[in-house]
């Protein structure tokens, strides 16, 4: 099991989050995060594992925790769960459109249905969440906040990341727009761009570099470590603070922006 902060405080209290991708990874460390601050916090996935990972919350933040599936690349769906938490819960004040896959390979080697798949379930899964969560805070009146998960990948690309780093930088743009046209109903609007973070996706990558290169996932793994200037990969406790800082009232001058986690990682 992952270790997530225990720190805590009420700076999310009332609030009520809905994080897609929260079977998992970034996800879930999010939904920890939210509920130590105070949260209420709606999962959504298509994982089988998200009843299990809404298990774990509700065990660490009783009565604060519900799980939907969703399958974020499903327009009515989608607008029908964001419907239904305000209905159920209230209220929806921060949305984290977070359900991302990742497809190793060169560009030039990436079949065109698998390239429409990462767009579709990562650039156009993250509008799908953030448009319908943006109308009906839109209609509440009371402002509200998107957290997109893009990745260092939407600001720099990479060999044998094309898609991936497609769908990242057109979410970059995406929240961009949203961030100029929702200012004035107090939507914020930002994204953060973790750099390599010890995430299940990140394993995944290894092993699938590994195997594109023949060589071992522990040597890409210090290799990696390598030219991160702070010497390791970023922990889920490390990240999800930046979510819960955009997730707040820390953040109310802050919209339009791509806030990087990435251990000096562009810099070093």
């Amino acid at each position: 099991m992952q270790q997530f902060s225990t720190s805590s405080s009420d700076l999310l209290s009332g609030q009520v989050a809905f994080i897609t991708g929260g079977a998992g990874g970034i996800g879930q460390a999010v939904a920890h995060a939210f509920l130590a601050h105070g949260a209420r916090v709606v999962i959504g996935d298509i994982e089988p594992r998200l009843a299990a990972a809404a298990s774990e919350l509700e065990a660490a933040s009783p009565d604060r925790v519900r799980a939907v599936k969703l399958d974020v690349t499903d327009e009515a769906e989608t607008a029908a769960v964001v419907s239904g938490i305000f209905s159920t819960e209230g209220s929806l004040d921060v949305v984290v459109p977070n359900a991302g896959i990742l497809h190793l390979a060169h560009a030039v080697a990436t079949p065109a249905d698998i390239w429409r798949r990462v767009l579709e379930v990562n650039l156009t899964g993250a509008f799908l969440t953030a448009t319908a969560a943006a109308r009906s805070m839109m209609d509440a009146g009371k402002g509200g906040r998107i957290v997109f998960t893009s990745s260092l990948f939407g600001l720099r690309g990479g060999v044998e990341n094309a898609a991936y780093s497609a769908s990242k930088f057109g979410m970059n743009g995406l929240m961009q727009c949203m961030a100029a046209e929702l200012a004035p109903q107090n939507i914020r609007v930002n994204c953060v761009c973790p750099g390599q973070m010890d995430t299940e996706m990140l394993q995944q990558l290894f092993h699938d570099r590994a195997v594109l290169r023949g060589v071992p996932p522990q040597k890409l793994r210090a290799d990696f470590e390598a030219r991160i200037p702070m010497g390791a990969l970023g922990k889920m406790s490390e990240l999800a603070g930046t979510y819960v800082y955009l997730a707040s009232s820390l953040s109310d001058y802050v919209t339009g922006q791509n806030v990087t986690v990435d251990g000096g990682w562009q810099v070093g």
